[in-house]
């Protein structure tokens, strides 16, 4: 099945139906889109660095095109708010050690 969805993350994104089979496997970005970030140190605890942190925009991500929807990172849609084209994996599938196997869904976050 072919769908409006591209794959802006490093890993790729498998979509599982209700019954747990997979509907969909996008393949990971060959240039993934990640934000910029400015850290600075504000402290420490117990010896372990504190950082605030700054996100900026995230330089590679295309331009919204009719049609079609950009699974990224929440990192990257909450950097951008006036997108209203970038999706998130969520309703995650976990193996019983815990690791992520996909999702079930893909959401929108606030103000996106």
């Amino acid at each position: 099945m072919r769908l409006p969805l591209v794959n802006l993350t490093p890993h790729e994104v498998t979509i599982f139906d209700a019954d747990d089979k997979v509907v969909v496997r996008c393949p990971a970005a060959s240039k993934p889109v990640r934000v910029a970030v400015d850290r600075c140190e504000i402290g420490r605890i117990g010896g372990i660095p504190v950082f605030a942190e700054d996100y900026g925009k995230a330089p590679l991500l295309p331009e919204p095109a009719l049609g079609v929807w950009y699974i990224v990172s929440s990192t990257v849609a909450v950097a951008h708010p006036e997108r209203h084209d970038l999706l998130v994996p969520t309703d995650l599938v976990r193996s019983p050690d815990g690791t992520i196997l996909g999702c079930k869904a893909l959401g929108r976050r606030n103000g996106s």
